[in-house]
């Protein structure tokens, strides 16, 4: 008798333990939703974090807040939701930077806060190739001219980033390696920084997202040689990748939402489902193009398997950049 009786509690304790989760997911979402930017404000993140919580309000019913918690190349921000409750209300706006950050922590041997796996991925919203860009009175006028002249010159010609390790600076890593091509990293804290270095011709060249390069090209201060993807972009159609050059070299500034694991499966399929309807929602979509950067949904299956594609071409490129230091 006592033994059934304690069966009887445990299994009592195991389902209250269960069932505020099943009425969250049944009425989810009741309250206010945060989404937490782990990057600054103002750049391109913030702005397309945004722009999809304002359209996702009308799907799900609720306020959406963007809130920023940067620090650490994503790792603050990335934290403080991998720790969050799994009820649906604390979402991170998930990006290729956490997946430069994560990898970096284990090419230096050391353990990060949390990995992807710490994360359900809900879907992602865009996908922006980067652009290799020149001063617009470059002598480089095509890719062919650039990778030509870089070969007589290994380490001399000069490239800025946003930062070390990052989404400006890894690009350059991977299609250099590609390209069987050596350059100098000038690093800097921020994109606009970089940017105003290659317009001054402090460098030669850099990578870097659309909607920051593209007014600067039709304001006549930067050129476009390639798109380092795998497709050219409607908003510069004549601009070819650096695949039709023969250059296996891809990498994008994928933006997409991410729950704390363990979310119950309801509300993670509710939130699949609303990002869907955002990324087809036109308000949306001109938000984003109207810049000149693409919209581009993965459904969350999708972008689980993409975030693991792109982990092992970054955890294989910071590896190589690593040995390359301990040798300096």
């Amino acid at each position: 008798m006592k033994r059934k009786l304690n069966i009887a509690a445990i299994a009592l304790v195991i389902l209250l333990g269960i069932t505020p989760f099943l009425f969250a997911a049944g009425d989810y979402p009741t309250k206010p939703i945060t989404l937490v930017n782990p990057m600054a404000p103002g750049g391109t993140l913030d702005v397309q974090a945004r722009a999809f919580a304002a359209v996702a309000e009308k799907y799900l019913g609720q306020p959406v807040m963007v809130v920023n918690k940067p620090g650490a190349t994503g790792m603050v921000g990335g934290t403080a939701v991998a720790q969050a409750s799994p009820d649906g209300y604390t979402l991170l706006v998930g990006s290729v930077n956490i997946t430069n950050a994560v990898e970096w922590e284990i090419a230096n041997g050391r353990t990060p806060p949390f990995t992807r796996n710490d994360f359900a991925a809900i879907g992602s919203f865009t996908m922006s190739p980067t652009l290799l860009i020149v001063p617009a009175d470059s002598p480089y006028k095509t890719l062919a001219d650039f990778v030509s002249d870089a070969k007589t010159k290994p380490g001399q010609m000069a490239f800025c980033s946003g930062g070390l390790y990052g989404m400006s600076h890894l690009p350059i890593e991977i299609f250099s390696r590609e390209a069987g091509l050596k350059f100098r990293h000038v690093p800097f804290t921020g994109g606009g920084p970089c940017l105003s270095a290659v317009v001054g011709k402090h460098v030669d060249f850099a990578a870097q997202y659309p909607p920051t390069t593209l007014p600067l090209v039709k304001g006549n201060k930067l050129r476009v040689l390639a798109v380092v993807g795998g497709k050219r972009l409607k908003s510069i159609p004549e601009i070819p990748t650096v695949k039709e050059l023969g250059i296996d070299a891809e990498y994008y500034g994928w933006v997409g939402i991410m729950a704390p694991k363990n979310t119950p499966a309801p509300i993670v399929d509710k939130l699949r489902e609303v990002t869907k309807k955002v990324v087809q929602d036109k308000t949306f979509i001109d938000m984003i193009e109207k810049p000149g950067d693409e919209v581009y949904f993965l459904g969350g299956e999708e972008l689980a398997k993409w975030m693991d594609k792109e982990s092992k071409i970054i955890a294989a490129t910071e590896a190589e950049l690593v040995k390359e230091a301990q040798k300096k």
